[in-house]
């Protein structure tokens, strides 16, 4: 079975957004980021890119590095997220999109379970009767 890309959220492209602004508004490139986070530089060109997710584990070693708070980037991405609202109307369209339906189940991605179980006595005990040739 291939496994599907993930697909990021839209939100991923205005968070990797202020990402890239935060940096360079510190007069930081993306390779001296990258080294100082430990994040592979590609891996950091892809999140600026909002074409990965960035955990928020990375999010706060990026924030960390650049010397500001972790709430100043994903304020500005919500700002930018809601059309140029408030962080507050961006955070509440991150989470009602959060909310939609999640897509539906494939068939061949149902299992049927059938619980715990184990084999009988007489099938554990294999007492099948052998029969010798003398």
């Amino acid at each position: 079975m291939v496994r599907q890309k993930k697909t990021p959220h839209a939100f991923d492209a205005y968070l990797g957004t202020a990402i890239r602004a935060t940096r360079a508004r510190r007069g930081m490139t993306r390779e001296v980021l990258a080294r100082r986070t430990g994040i592979a530089l590609s891996n950091l060109k892809r999140r600026e890119d909002g074409v990965n997710e960035t955990s928020v584990s990375e999010l706060e070693r990026i924030a960390a590095v650049l010397q500001v708070p972790t709430s100043e980037i994903v304020t500005m991405a919500l700002v930018d997220y809601s059309e140029g609202r408030s962080a507050r109307e961006g955070l509440q369209m991150l989470l009602d999109s959060m909310s939609e339906a999640s897509p539906t189940v494939d068939d061949e991605d149902n299992v049927t379970y059938i619980g715990h179980t184990a084999p009988g006595l007489r099938d554990a005990a294999n007492t099948d009767e052998r029969t010798t040739t003398d």
